[in-house]
């Protein structure tokens, strides 16, 4: 894979993470990198220094994939923060629009990772029954976490956590705290009493999700799939377009014209990845 395909699949990755429907893990998922992407967290390691100090720099690259890795950044970056600008407007000026893309995004997504299951067992079920009470559940309760720099922290585990899963979006568990505008607009703003501690929760947040998660789907990979898609239709509850914007003919309009963008950009991706 060139530089160029894996940036622009960081990109994608970058614009899904800045909107509350599909993660960037989904992403990934879905563009056929996933397994890469972990391998390059999980070599995070304490172990690295010693790979510096006894084969040099560039033993450290390439046990970090560091081509594929510092092209995925790039793309990333460049799909983070010029998609959060117009997600921001957007859910000032169109909010219907703009929550039926999310809620499109994630409904064309659930059937790309049901693929993934190559078996449905009885646990199976079990565990997207559970996942779909917890994110249906959570998308009902009233959360707040504080904008301190405890909660920004906290705010930071939790989204890259959920980022790094292929069902969960990191940008719904910010809106879901109620952290979304606040960090995005410290991001463009470069509030850095905001961006510091957000950065260093989210690093362990990523750390620590990409460990646990690599063991399970080693082990228990249907089960875990399943779990993720339960959560990812749950998660409708919170993205409903009129859960946040009134009914009238025009939001109906702009609605459904929003649940269309969200699955053509999905299916489109999906179309591409196989190419």
């Amino acid at each position: 894979m060139t530089p160029l395909a894996i940036a622009l699949r960081g990109l994608c990755m970058g614009a899904a993470d800045a909107v509350p429907g599909v993660s960037g893990g989904t992403v990934a998922l879905i563009a056929g990198i996933y397994p890469r992407l972990l391998g390059v967290i999980g070599a995070l390691r304490p172990s690295l220094w010693g790979v510096l100090r006894r084969d040099g720099i560039g033993a450290v690259w390439r046990a970090l994939d560091g081509n594929f890795a510092l092209a995925l950044l790039v793309g990333i970056a460049f799909g983070l923060f010029g998609l959060s600008t117009l997600v921001l407007a957007g859910l000032a000026a169109f909010p219907a629009l703009v929550w039926a893309a999310f809620l499109g995004l994630v409904m064309a997504a659930v059937p790309v990772l049901a693929r993934a299951v190559t078996h449905w067992s009885l646990s199976c079920w079990v565990w997207l029954t559970l996942g779909l009470g917890l994110a249906s559940g959570l998308g009902w309760m009233e959360i707040s976490v504080p904008q301190t720099t405890l909660g920004y922290v906290v705010g930071g585990t939790l989204a890259l956590s959920a980022m790094i899963l292929p069902g969960l979006s990191g940008s719904f568990v910010l809106l879901l705290v109620g952290l979304y505008q606040p960090v995005f607009s410290a991001l463009h703003a470069a509030n850095m009493s905001v961006v510091v501690p957000f950065a260093g929760g989210a690093l362990v947040g990523l750390l620590g999700m990409a460990r646990v998660l690599s063991w399970l789907l080693a082990r228990h990979q249907p089960q875990v799939m399943a779990c993720l898609i339960g959560l990812m239709v749950g998660s409708c509850v919170q993205l409903w377009p009129f859960n946040h914007a009134p009914w009238s003919a025009v939001n109906a309009a702009l609605a459904l014209a929003g649940l269309v963008l969200g699955c053509v950009a999905v299916w489109g991706l999906d179309r591409w990845s196989k190419t």
